[in-house]
């Protein structure tokens, strides 16, 4: 199994580019598999209907590492409509976003490798069926203002580097994992009721404030569809970005600072009741009223092979600060980037890249130290995890891309004791 995973990772890597350069007549151009139904996808969009559909698929086998060697595949079918409502309904600059998801497979992370990070971000929230999007989006002001109100998930508009989302690892795309964990909130497909409201002061800069019922258990496997407005706390986010170099010929790049406070009851990692270490007592933690944290997030293109080419060189970076007294991570950053354009005639595929890392709050280690002491060998002593991946993501056509991968996973579970990983994944992605 071993063997053959090495050596079909390294035939997809020589042979995508070949396949790539062959896909380029036919249907294989065409934007859809499906194609326009002859013309009723088309006249559904005169109408104000635009619908969407993807099959996506993650593969992974650790080729060493982990708790054991071994591969496992997840997958995600998606579909859903917009709704423009001024074709509809006369209502000028509005829409209504609707998407449903189905999520299958099992995770390479939970049986094998033990780490914090999944190596197949697909993995998760249920795995089931369930309502990912139901939302009414609003532009005012000749658009200097937008709002969303509805069923959304918050990774959809807040912390989002969307470069970073050409990765199979889970440490980052839309919300960082770490960030998902320390706040409470939840990334696409995982929604909560709730809206934000965007103002364009400058066409340069933006200020944007949400506020979302936070329910811990939506992610569950029997909540896919369960829209009660039950929760035990609000969560309330809050960013600014600037954009630059936006013109022709220049380098495009965007700076955001966020932060987040929820006011949901969440145990202290560390402390007891008492004020006492709960590691040694074994008594019942402290519960603080809410929990923050903020994050910085920068990238830009640095390089373009032309004044108007899309073929170039952008990087990024993103880190972020827990609460000390609840974060399970106290520190996280992500660094890597992408260049866009490899082959001639290629120019819209992508070599990404990046290094990641979680840094488990000291003050859960010292609690993990003490329950060491008390019970030895009765619980993990995490310090940080750590991952680096590389992907090469082929359009092979409109409607699909194909994406190899190698990851290395450092100190999984953020203890040492499990063997470091090296794994190879396949992401897949059909549009419909």
């Amino acid at each position: 199994m071993t063997r053959l995973l090495s050596l079909g990772g390294m035939l997809w890597l020589c042979v995508l580019p070949a396949l790539a350069q062959q896909a380029s007549d036919g249907w294989l151009s065409q934007p859809t598999l499906t194609g326009d139904w002859g013309g009723t996808r088309s006249t559904l969009e005169d109408d104000g209907i635009t619908l969407r559909a993807h099959w996506t698929t993650e593969s992974a086998g650790n080729v060493s590492g982990g708790h054991y060697q071994t591969a496992r595949y997840t997958q995600q079918l998606d579909a859903g409509a917009d709704f423009d409502l001024d074709k509809l309904w006369g209502v000028p600059n509005a829409k209504i976003q609707f998407t449903v998801t189905e999520r299958d497979g099992r995770s390479l992370s939970s049986d094998a490798l033990g780490n914090q990070f999944s190596v197949q971000e697909l993995y998760g929230a249920g795995q089931n069926f369930r309502l990912a999007e139901l939302n009414w989006q609003q532009d005012f002001l000749d658009h200097r203002v937008f709002m969303e109100l509805g069923w959304s998930p918050v990774g959809d508009d807040f912390a989002r580097l969307p470069a970073f989302c050409n990765f199979q690892n889970g440490i980052i795309c839309g919300h960082a994992n770490a960030m998902t964990t320390n706040s409470g909130a939840h990334n696409f497909p995982t929604a909560q009721w709730g809206g934000h409201v965007k103002w364009r002061v400058t066409p340069n800069f933006y200020a944007t404030v949400g506020a979302y019922l936070n329910n811990p258990n939506a992610g569950n496997k029997d909540q896919g569809w369960n829209l009660s407005f039950k929760h035990s706390g609000v969560f309330v986010p809050v960013e600014l970005g600037w954009s630059s170099g936006r013109g022709s010929g220049q380098l495009p790049g965007d700076l955001k600072l966020g932060a987040y406070y929820n006011t949901a009851g969440t145990p202290d990692v560390y402390t007891d009741v008492n004020g006492q270490p709960a590691g040694l007592t074994d008594a019942a933690f402290l519960q603080h009223n809410g929990r923050s944290g903020g994050y910085v997030i920068a990238d830009r293109m640095v390089y373009r092979e032309g004044p108007d080419s899309n073929r170039g060189l952008t990087l990024g970076a993103m880190a972020g600060v827990g609460d000390a007294a609840t974060a399970r991570f106290r520190y996280f950053w992500v660094i890597g980037g992408h260049y866009q354009g490899t082959f001639p005639g290629r120019d819209n595929d992508v070599v990404s890249f990046m290094v990641a890392s979680g840094r488990t709050n000291p003050r859960l280690t010292r609690y993990q130290r003490d329950r060491d002491r008390v019970l030895p060998g009765s619980v993990g002593i995490q310090i940080y995890e750590s991952v680096a991946e590389i992907d090469y993501g082929a359009k092979i056509a409109p409607w699909l891309t194909l994406r190899p991968n190698l990851q290395y996973v450092i100190r999984p579970n953020g203890t040492g004791k499990i063997p470091n990983a090296f794994v190879i994944g396949l992401y897949t992605q059909v549009t419909f």
